[in-house]
């Protein structure tokens, strides 16, 4: 009874801190944030219903602690089953926006008949599911999280909490003679294409700026909200993320979120780092058979044949396949450079040949513009893809740090309690040496 006692204080404990210095999610107060809300306020996301009713369900789930009884064995099961019934769901969907879309159909609603109904039993299955798979998945992160040492007592602070839904949209404001998020707003997930190209058209149009409307995997509200998958990696990878903003949040790394573009990038580059770590260790405990081959090494260290020629494969293959992450990051380096030198309508130009240059090469980006950049270009835990050359940089320097460390709690403790430039370049200095370039 005491152990039921104590998690509820600790949970009750972490809901006040985070109610006091929650910042991540909070937009800073603008003239032009009101400018977009004019165009955007029919579509934004009702976050503070959301959030309280999630947080209502999972006192709920708590109460009734389903997930105590179901083995360990059973539980990764129940998950596995369930991300195979998402995408039953996508597949469904998705051949039901076929039927809907070939000229050569006369009545659609009769020839989707079949896969209504089949649609209609497998969303009741997926809704019945859900809340027994987020606590299952909940639990697996914070022993995960346990065995990494970033508990107390065995409990994470902030507990792991998050609701799922079935797809999520954020509206992205950038300046166009500069790659900057000026409004980032949450909006309901229900949008057709074209109240979305609308929605972006009436902004540019009456503020002079670059818009775009992008599906998101996860928001860091508390519960996370986090979207549907039927990936077993990426699900855990978008928790163990906003779980993270969660952690950082209550922590001045995360506190100042929004004091520079600058201090953006590390909080989502840390954000990512952890989760890879975070989620490598939950795969490894709950779902080994998902893990990682390790690499073939010799006893002496050297390559054997197999691994020379896996190498040599790999890089002459690259010779030859296409490189989407090289390819973005030098679209990213010529933009920033046009945009330095005034050349705004020329940027412009230049994004949407190379927007049908991807295209060509199978990846179909529906708009590039400067509003693209602005939130692809925040996540520099892997180097290069639409980030900027100084962010890549920092990037490099964070995932390094990191590597420097002798855990990865030193890691997470070492900055989440920094929240200044100047503190994560004397970091660098110290861990890097001459390796590491300082940033402003």
């Amino acid at each position: 009874m005491m152990e039921k006692v104590s998690r509820w204080f600790r949970i009750v404990l972490t809901l006040f801190l985070l109610g006091l210095f929650l910042t991540h999610s909070a937009l800073n107060p603008a003239d032009q944030v009101e400018q977009v809300r004019a165009n955007s306020r029919p579509f934004e996301f009702d976050y503070l219903s959301w959030m309280s009713g999630a947080m209502w369900n999972k006192v709920k789930q708590f109460s009734l602690g389903a997930e105590k009884y179901v083995p360990a064995a059973d539980g990764s099961q129940i998950v596995l089953d369930y991300l195979e019934l998402i995408n039953e769901v996508f597949y469904l969907e998705y051949t039901q926006q076929e039927i809907y879309s070939d000229p050569s159909i006369t009545n659609p609603d009769s020839a989707s008949e079949d896969v209504k109904a089949q649609l209609a039993e497998k969303r009741i299955q997926r809704e019945n599911l859900a809340p027994l798979v987020e606590e299952i998945l909940q639990c697996q992160i914070n022993a995960s999280l346990s065995d990494l040492g970033v508990t107390l007592g065995g409990q994470s602070i902030p507990p792991v909490l998050y609701q799922s839904l079935h797809k999520s949209y954020a509206l992205i404001v950038s300046p166009r003679d500069v790659i900057r998020t000026d409004v980032d707003r949450m909006l309901i997930p229900n949008l057709t294409l074209e109240e979305i190209t609308v929605l972006e058209e009436d902004i540019e149009s009456s503020m002079d700026v670059s818009a775009l409307v992008v599906r998101v995997g996860g928001v860091g509200t508390y519960p996370a909200m986090i979207v549907e998958s039927g990936s077993l990696s990426w699900l855990i990878h978008v928790v163990t993320h906003e779980w993270t903003h969660n952690y950082l949040t209550i922590r001045p790394l995360g506190m100042h979120y929004y004091a520079s573009p600058t201090m953006q990038v590390i909080n989502e580059t840390v954000a990512d780092l952890s989760s890879y770590e975070i989620r490598d260790a939950v795969i490894e405990r709950f779902y080994p058979e998902y893990a990682p081959v390790p690499n073939l090494s010799t006893e002496n260290g050297k390559l054997s044949e197999t691994e020379k020629f896996l190498a040599y494969f790999w890089e002459m293959s690259h010779h030859y396949l296409f490189d989407f992450r090289h390819e973005m990051h030098k679209t990213r380096v010529i933009v920033d450079q046009m945009l330095a030198e005034g050349k705004v309508d020329e940027a412009e130009h230049y994004m949407e040949t190379r927007r049908e240059f991807f295209w060509e090469h199978g990846y179909h980006i529906r708009k590039l513009n400067q509003a693209y950049f602005a939130f692809h270009g925040s996540y520099a835990a892997q180097s290069g893809g639409a980030v900027s050359g100084s962010t890549n940089t920092l990037g490099n320097n964070i995932r390094e740090l990191q590597q420097k460390m002798p855990s990865f709690i030193a890691f997470m403790k070492k900055v989440a309690w920094m929240w200044r430039i100047d503190q994560f370049n004397r970091a660098f200095d110290t861990y890097l040496g001459n390796s590491g370039q300082r940033q402003n």
